[in-house]
């Protein structure tokens, strides 16, 4: 109950740095602004030109999604196929 405050209706409310966020179902949309953050980071140390940086940012971030999609598949296929 530590962490937790009541609000009039009985409710309890999440109070940041306190207690974990109510992100256990959807942990996995957290990748997405992970994985911009990287890219825009990473494309504006290393463009020429900061022109350039938001199509290139763009370009390894569908990359790095993508490559975190087919990890994910392999694991999936290789536990299915270690389960049976």
């Amino acid at each position: 109950m530590s962490g937790l405050l009541a609000d009039a209706m009985g409710q309890y409310a999440w109070r940041p740095f306190i207690n974990q966020p109510p992100l256990w179902e959807m942990w996995y949309l957290l990748l997405v602004p992970l994985c911009a953050g990287v890219s825009i980071v990473y494309k504006s140390v290393k463009c020429r030109r900061m022109q350039q940086v938001p199509r290139e940012a763009l370009v390894i971030f569908a990359w790095i999604i993508f490559a975190m999609l087919a990890a994910a598949a392999v694991l999936a296929a290789v536990v299915w196929w270690m389960s049976h």
